[in-house]
């Protein structure tokens, strides 16, 4: 079986983790999810007009903005959230607060602090300024409006307009499932003491926040020793499971104990690739069972941290319709240096990306802490310089 590079993997895997069905969801769970189809109002917003002020409404016929003030009865008082609403007539006034329907022969605010009040009177000398302070129907959302296009993410930002347009529940992707087991003979729980030779698993809880924050659910299916048959066991438990897909981590590399791929073989599963010229990532492999993506990661946490980002995020996107599976490469400038101790294939490493002004800089991240993108070194450099341009991947979209 051929070696893929990186991107030859990232199309292959989207092409095999089409988007989930859709399903209706209440307003309140929507938030994080991706719309279905396009979202659109099913009514303007405003659905009425409103004043932007607190102050009075008027007719600006009746204003002159001489230098002498225009004498106007007040003949009532509209809050909001007031529907009765008043007439205007003849030379009058209407005490209006901020956010308080329009009243009918009104076509003016006229703030307080721009005016005066005496003896049941509002004197004006401000011009007339037709629509001053009014916040017309549809000012936000003209009724049929796209709210959220297909395939985006629904934000928070997003709810206070889907409901004010009326619409109490909404038509989201599927959240996709992926069941994590984490094999290796060596791995305890945390709940019990390592001796030597034994490590606590981390793997299992590193995946599941990562799966979460890419909008999606996972199903622990715990540690499994390196023995074939526990593993296939582990395997068939999982793959017959509610879950869209599979994440296997350990059981690797070229090792008497690296049993993934002997797995793969007693469950007719034929890998799609079996290598990639990346590291890390040279050991690892993806097939399907059915229509359910399985992914084989290498052990160690921070290889699982990058090759989540780089194979598993662009399958989780994709299920979840989102019209951008792979984050794009972006170029930003190194502010220390890098020395691999190994070159002749794409490296990737766990880096801190910063915007600077227009342009972004990045450095390697440092002893135990965390990264928010990825360096994509290329294959025939060992060192690059401070100074020195490198491509890499966000793996937060937000820092688009």
């Amino acid at each position: 079986m051929p070696i893929l590079s990186l991107p030859e993997a990232q199309r292959l895997i989207v092409n095999h983790c089409p988007a989930l069905t859709a399903e209706t969801v209440p307003l309140p769970e929507a938030s994080g999810r991706v719309a279905a189809q396009a979202i659109k109002a099913a009514r303007a917003v405003p659905d009425f007009a409103r004043s932007t002020m607190d102050g009075y409404a008027v007719n600006s016929r009746n204003l002159t903005g001489g230098p002498d003030p225009v004498s106007l009865l007040i003949t009532g008082e509209i809050a909001a959230g007031t529907t009765d609403l008043p007439r205007l007539t003849g030379k009058s006034a209407i005490t209006i607060m901020t956010g308080g329907a329009l009243p009918p022969g009104a076509n003016q605010i006229v703030p307080f602090e721009r005016c005066r009040k005496k003896d049941g009177m509002v004197l004006v000398n401000t011009p007339p300024h037709p629509k001053a302070f009014i916040r017309a129907r549809g000012t936000d959302l003209a009724v049929g409006q796209t709210i959220v296009r297909a395939g985006t993410k629904i934000e928070a930002q997003h709810l206070p307009l889907l409901a004010e347009s009326g619409l109490a529940q909404v038509s989201v992707i599927a959240r996709p499932e992926l069941a994590i087991i984490c094999t290796g003979s060596e791995l305890l729980d945390t709940q019990n003491t390592p001796e030597a030779g034994q490590i606590v698993g981390g793997n299992r809880f590193l995946l599941a926040s990562l799966i979460g924050s890419a909008g999606a659910d996972s199903r622990d299916f715990g540690l499994v020793a390196d023995d074939c048959d526990r593993i296939v066991t582990a395997l068939k438990k999982a793959l017959h499971g509610p879950s869209h897909g599979v994440i296997t981590t350990g059981g690797m590399g070229p090792g008497n104990y690296d049993l993934l791929p002997q797995a793969f073989a007693k469950l007719g599963i034929d890998p799609l690739y079996t290598a990639l010229t990346v590291r890390p990532g040279r050991s690892t492999m993806f097939g399907l069972y059915g229509n359910k993506p399985i992914f084989a990661l290498p052990g160690p946490p921070p290889a699982v941290f990058l090759l989540f980002h780089e194979l598993i995020l662009p399958a989780l996107r994709t299920m979840q319709g989102q019209r951008r599976p792979l984050l794009p490469l972006l170029r930003a400038t190194l502010t220390a240096p890098v020395l691999l101790k190994k070159a002749g294939l794409l490296n990737l490493k766990g880096a801190v990306l910063r915007p600077k002004g227009k342009s972004l800089t990045v450095r390697p991240t440092r002893k135990n802490e965390a990264a928010n993108a990825i360096i994509h070194l290329p294959p025939n450099r060992k060192h690059l310089l401070a100074g020195e341009n490198v491509s890499l991947r966000p793996c937060d979209p937000n820092l688009l």
